[in-house]
């Protein structure tokens, strides 16, 4: 069975609509499938914003050794820590671009994005020719769109029971919320692993942070343990997303997007709900252990 069927399988069978690009980079091979569909990027869009991190650390303008305070005003909801964090803790640059990626903490997002201008994510895409990737949106603008109040300060356990709004920007396709295609993100992890994103030494210390991932039940769920996967995913309801390089072996990567949509609200039974979403991350799982196999 090629790659092509077998992933073709796997998506058919979850049921979801899946948006696909996985390239082998060492020899160009490449299965795609919906990889030019734009699909809300969640917090992949976080990929991105660590690319103009590093482009704005090499240009001066900021140290990573800087250490930026915490303030209630830049906080958000979770995911994270630092919204449980008191005002006045002062983390480096280099520990909120790393609690951004490794796990995907909201405020240390926006406190990155606020000192990097969100307008200049987006420029940056777009100046390596990645005209399909848009984040014109912070966390705290997807959570405003999102629900009645995007206090960080708000009661957690009543949030909880509260529907997210599902017809606003946050699940748009279009360029006013944070989108991309497969493919953009595939060629933008392609460029990094390249090297090809303001030097040899920007991208390598890119790749650190993003194999520190902490949340790996995704594309890395069936691999052999303590295999490398630099990558990031992203969440909303009904949206699941993952996209990184594989580390197959020491002479085979693999740069793998994957993002899906669902109908999660059909579903109202918590435990069906929860399978449900366990199937979705399962599929992205055969999805990676079939590019490892094929690659290995």
């Amino acid at each position: 069975m090629s790659l092509e069927t077998e992933i073709r399988s796997i998506i058919a069978d979850s049921g979801a609509e899946m948006g696909v690009c996985v390239r082998h980079l060492e020899s160009g091979e490449e299965v795609a499938m919906d990889a030019d569909r734009s699909f809300p990027l969640a917090s992949v869009f976080k990929i991105p914003v660590l690319v103009e991190a590093f482009r704005q650390l090499h240009a001066g303008r900021f140290r990573m050794e800087e250490r930026w305070e915490l303030t209630t005003a830049e906080k958000n909801l979770p995911s994270g820590v630092l919204t449980f964090c008191g005002d006045g803790l002062k983390p480096t640059a280099r520990d909120l671009i790393t609690l951004m990626i490794i796990i995907s903490d909201n405020t240390a997002t926006d406190m990155v994005m606020h000192r990097l201008g969100v307008e200049n994510v987006t420029k940056a895409m777009h100046a390596l020719g990645l005209t399909d990737i848009h984040v014109p949106l912070t966390v705290r603008d997807i959570f405003t769109d999102l629900y009645a109040s995007a206090d960080p300060t708000q009661d957690l356990l009543e949030l909880a029971k509260q529907s997210s709004r599902r017809d606003g920007i946050a699940y748009s396709s279009g360029p006013e919320n944070n989108v991309g295609t497969p493919r953009a993100l595939t060629d933008l992890l392609q460029l990094i692993w390249q090297g090809d994103i303001i030097s040899r030494a920007a991208c390598d210390g890119m790749l650190e942070i993003l194999l520190k991932q902490q949340l790996n039940e995704r594309l890395p769920r069936f691999l052999p343990p303590g295999r490398p996967f630099a990558h990031k995913t992203g969440t909303l309801g009904g949206v699941r997303n993952d996209s990184g390089i594989l580390y197959a072996n020491d002479n085979s990567h693999i740069a793998v997007t994957v993002f899906c949509r669902w109908d999660d609200q059909s579903v109202t039974d918590p435990i069906a709900k929860w399978e449900r979403i366990i199937s979705i991350d399962s599929a992205f799982g055969k999805i990676g252990r079939a590019v490892y196999e094929r690659y290995k």
